[in-house]
């Protein structure tokens, strides 16, 4: 039987296998990028808590990561989840439906799930600090906090969830842009992003993201090894990164230009992290690489373990100076990383379906003896 030829609109997927060394970095990048974020949002602790009363040191250390490094975290992982669906991704209606499906189990689901579950919570149990209440929640409403509509979820890390699926829901406009000027579509969405949104995070600044990651693997640009491109991203967002935090000391004012730097710098940030991802020590990381199975559990549950843990330390000890405030900075989210992470081990080889399950079939079943 001779297979039909494809419409001329449609657009067929990369065949290519993925490279090892970067199917190998970007399993190492999860659990560091995940770890990121529960670092920044364990930061409240310092600036919000006891706020007046951060050390100098501890302010420097905070803006520098908090205010720039840990931003890098979020477009990179729409890049990553970009690279990763555009390249397969089938420009046709029967591609778009079965997409919708699978995407209904391993994004909704692990979103409904972990933002009912503190509402839960919040109802037998009671409120939890820095996160919400049950009274919180009523007056809000619940619907609208469930599902994120106008305002951050229950479990508000999860607005990335959300978002990611405001994006696959728009994704054949990506391909349209892949078959017929994939330039002009980067370009395009770059402007939008740095044009029209004021912050880093928006939809805008989502979707260039991700598009960044599929016009990469479209284009079949090469990520292996280190390249010049890497070793240049890394020195430009080092130093753009200083110039950003001292902007008003280095006689800049004007907002726009600065918030235009800032997102430049983030694009640096995703080219400077891929960099750090080949460097020995994290590469062949047994330990990340096994970590890195479960990081989508840890980012699912990291924000109400970081508030109860950091309310339970502050009752019995109040960090004050630059070295006891890093310490509880660093400490309270390596406790966390390394504690959820201990949990999805167990929980995936105790009741691996009812853990399959609620992070969306990701986990990897355990290996045989």
């Amino acid at each position: 039987m001779i297979e039909s030829a494809k419409p001329a609109w449609m657009l067929g997927p990369v065949h290519d296998p993925i490279d090892r060394d970067v199917s190998k970095r970007i399993e190492v990048l999860r659990i560091i990028l995940i770890g990121l974020i529960v670092l920044a949002h364990g930061a409240r602790g310092i600036t919000v808590r006891i706020a007046g009363e951060t050390g100098p040191l501890a302010t420097l250390l905070l803006e520098v990561l908090n205010g720039h490094v840990d931003f890098v975290a979020v477009p990179l992982f729409f890049a990553i989840s970009g690279f990763l669906f555009l390249r397969k991704f089938d420009l046709s209606l029967a591609a778009y439906g079965d997409m919708l499906r699978k995407k209904f189990v391993s994004v909704l689901v692990p979103y409904m799930l972990f933002n009912a579950g503190l509402a839960a919570w919040f109802y037998f149990v009671g409120s939890i600090e820095m996160m919400g209440s049950w009274n919180f929640l009523v007056g809000e409403g619940l619907f609208t906090k469930t599902f994120g509509l106008g305002t951050t979820p229950i479990n508000y890390p999860l607005w990335f969830l959300r978002d990611l699926l405001v994006v696959f829901l728009v994704s054949p406009v990506f391909l349209v842009f892949f078959k017929e000027a994939p330039g002009v579509g980067l370009i395009a969405f770059f402007l939008l992003w740095t044009g029209l949104s004021e912050g880093p995070y928006s939809y805008a600044g989502d979707m260039f993201a991700f598009y960044l990651g599929g016009y990469v693997a479209r284009l079949r640009l090469p990520l292996a090894g280190v390249s010049w491109w890497q070793r240049t991203a890394c020195w430009a967002f080092g130093l753009l990164t200083v110039v950003l935090v001292c902007w008003t000391p280095l006689g800049f004012t004007d907002e726009g230009v600065r918030q235009f730097c800032f997102k430049a710098n983030l694009v640096l940030g995703i080219a400077a992290f891929w960099r750090a991802s080949a460097f020995t020590l994290i590469h062949d990381s047994k330990l990340l690489s096994r970590m890195g199975r479960h990081s989508f559990f840890v980012y699912l549950a990291h924000e109400p373990t970081m508030s109860v843990l950091q309310t339970k330390l502050l009752a019995v000890w109040r960090p004050a100076g630059d070295l006891q405030q890093v310490v509880f900075y660093f400490g309270s989210g390596l406790a966390v990383i390394f504690g959820l992470w201990l949990v999805a081990e167990a929980l995936s080889k105790l009741v691996p379906r009812l853990y399959g399950f609620a992070v969306g079939a990701r986990a990897v079943p355990p290996r045989r003896a």
